[in-house]
């Protein structure tokens, strides 16, 4: 097992990546302010841009929805990369090897099975040229050459051992092949995984050669088959055809369908924002994935009964995930028929029609849950509240997921047992994100002095906060004093993706890209102004602390008609302070 990549590193490798290329290489920025850009953001759908790159604190973040961090969790996010694949791939680009604690040399990046597998398309490539029988099918699907170009369809010859023949030669090792999923090894007789079949190579999210989709030419096998989870290849988490989509920009929406041949036929007339899960049922992880190509996803099913249950556990993945910003359609196609046979049917116009008509989740959830119940009678109503609830329990807080609710009341007289349960939580904690023109609070000030500035917090003095009166934000501002006082190099962006996962970490990415102290003409000038607003909030709130306790003591004095000595010596040493301070 490989070792755990060093701290030291992951600091780095953030020093040592412009946030600004990585993000610009992937999103249109624009200049907004001296090493400040914006953009619409990539994780939610907008028309007013709310996202900002910042250069000076190596760090993003949207005003909208809240999304932040630094180049490697913009590149987990964006890519969808778990964090060491997003470790290497920034690793790559700034020309650094990525070390592992314990000696380990660098992590296993399985390349062989990457160069085996990209090789295995060429060589697939090639035996479709010498193929009239695949050709052939291939012009009777209705496919022209520009489209089996684009997905880059190849074919696998009826022969036992000829692929692995073919990679050998080339030096790969039989071992390799097998665990790229490319031959079987049984009772040691080698055997080409794919034989007689039309191929559709399967990339990830970076362009590579993972996996392969086979269309049996013949009688023999199963008509559809696909690669065995492999290393580099996990059903759950892939999508056919979403690296092509998103390269070509965020779509509108994401049209979902069951498989290749599909993807292939609505590419030719016009659809290029096709995706096909991989023989698999829909996943959360899928859902993520779609959602951060586009905010509406439409299923495109057969209309018969099992078309209806892949909907269905469609719409049970959806739902956890399924933010304001959010929304899925289901198109249920006529019996019979499929994305492939009907829109070379009915053409591209009619299919986009259809499309447009999709039925909202809200309703194919409530209909199909309402079709064996007599909504006419009180016990069907509270049936149909008995089986919406566990799934409206499992929905996000939010709008939709309180529209949610209404429909139910709306249809059933009843919006649930969450229903009465005041939404003030949820919607305040959804009110507008920083980058309003509130005022922030001195508390909130300083936060968002310390982690623009996170050196300031080795001048505040011990015990600066220590007031006699606790007042909200206080004891995590002390904690983010602390925390900064232990590591004087860390950056803003350290800092913030150090409390990445951490409850107030959106929150502390709002204020770091809240502009607190005018712009200054040296960065020597703005550390000082910087300095000179920290010590006189951290003196506001010491006032504040003071003004408290006095109240306190002044209702307490009302309140019991007189104090004790220790409170009423305490109450004027406080007032005296005051007194003091004012002066």
């Amino acid at each position: 097992m490989a070792g755990r990549i060093p701290e030291s590193f992951i600091e780095t490798l953030i020093e040592r990546s412009d946030i600004v290329e990585v993000v610009g290489s992937r999103v249109d920025l624009k200049p907004a302010g001296r090493g400040e850009f914006k953009a619409l953001c990539p994780f939610h759908d907008e028309k007013t841009p709310s996202f900002t790159v910042s250069s000076d604190k190596q760090f993003y973040h949207c005003f909208g929805c809240g999304a932040h961090g630094t180049a490697i969790g913009f590149v987990m996010e964006y890519d969808g990369l778990e964090f060491p694949a997003a470790v290497e791939e920034l690793a790559s680009r700034a020309g650094l090897e990525v070390p592992r604690e314990g000696g380990h040399a660098p992590v296993q990046r399985h390349d062989r099975l990457y160069e085996a597998l990209g090789a295995a398309q060429a060589w697939f490539r090639r035996k479709l040229g010498a193929s009239e029988a695949a050709r052939s099918y291939l012009k009777g699907r209705g496919f022209d050459k520009a489209t089996v170009d684009e997905f880059g369809i190849g074919y696998a010859p009826d022969a036992w051992q000829a692929l692995a023949d073919e990679l050998t030669t080339q030096g790969f090792r039989l071992d390799e092949l097998e665990q790229a999923g490319l031959v079987t090894r049984k009772n040691q007789r080698v055997t080409d995984k794919f034989r007689d079949r039309v191929m559709f190579p399967i990339h990830d999210r970076r362009g590579r050669v993972i996996a392969f989709g086979g269309r049996a030419l013949g009688e023999r096998g199963p008509k559809y088959m696909n690669s065995p989870e492999t290393p580099v290849f996990h059903k759950g988490r892939e999508l056919y055809r979403l690296y092509q989509v998103r390269r070509g920009g965020l779509p509108k929406r994401l049209l979902v369908v069951e498989g290749y041949m599909d993807c292939a036929a609505l590419y030719q007339y016009g659809f290029d924002n096709a995706v096909a899960t991989l023989g698999t049922s829909v996943t959360a992880d899928h859902m993520e994935l779609m959602f951060r190509a586009s905010p509406v996803v439409v299923f495109c099913f057969d209309g018969d009964r099992a078309g209806r249950q892949a909907a269905w556990r469609g719409l049970e993945a959806a739902l956890p995930v399924m933010r304001d910003n959010r929304e899925v359609r289901f198109l249920f196609l006529p019996e019979g028929e499929d994305p492939d046979s009907l829109v070379r049917a009915r053409g591209q116009a009619e299919f986009a029609a259809l499309v447009e008509q999709g039925r909202p989740l809200s309703a194919f959830f409530f209909d199909h849950l309402a079709e064996e119940i007599d909504m006419t009678t009180i016990d069907g109503r509270a049936r149909l509240v008995a089986l919406a609830e566990p799934y409206l329990e499992k929905m996000p807080k939010g709008a939709f997921a309180d529209l949610m609710r209404r429909e139910l009341q709306k249809r059933a007289g009843h919006g649930g047992t969450a229903a009465g349960q005041p939404a003030s939580n949820a919607s305040q904690a959804r009110k507008p994100l920083a980058g309003e023109d509130r005022p922030l609070t001195p508390v909130q000030y300083a936060v968002a002095l310390i982690v623009q500035h996170p050196d300031l917090a080795r001048d505040v003095a011990e015990g600066a906060l220590d007031g006699p009166a606790t007042m909200r934000g206080v004891d995590f501002l002390r904690e983010l004093i602390d925390f900064c006082r232990a590591r004087p190099h860390f950056s803003t962006a350290k800092l913030v993706e150090s409390w990445r996962d951490r409850p107030e970490g959106p929150w502390l990415a709002r204020l770091a890209s809240r502009e607190v102290i005018e712009q200054q003409a040296t960065a020597e000038q703005t550390a000082t102004a910087m300095s000179a607003a920290l010590a006189q909030t951290l003196a506001r709130i010491r006032r504040q602390q003071i003004q408290t306790r006095v109240r306190e003591l002044q209702q307490a004095q009302l309140r019991e008609g007189g104090l004790d000595d220790i409170r009423t010596r305490e109450l004027r040493r406080l007032l005296g302070q005051r007194v003091d301070e004012d002066l």
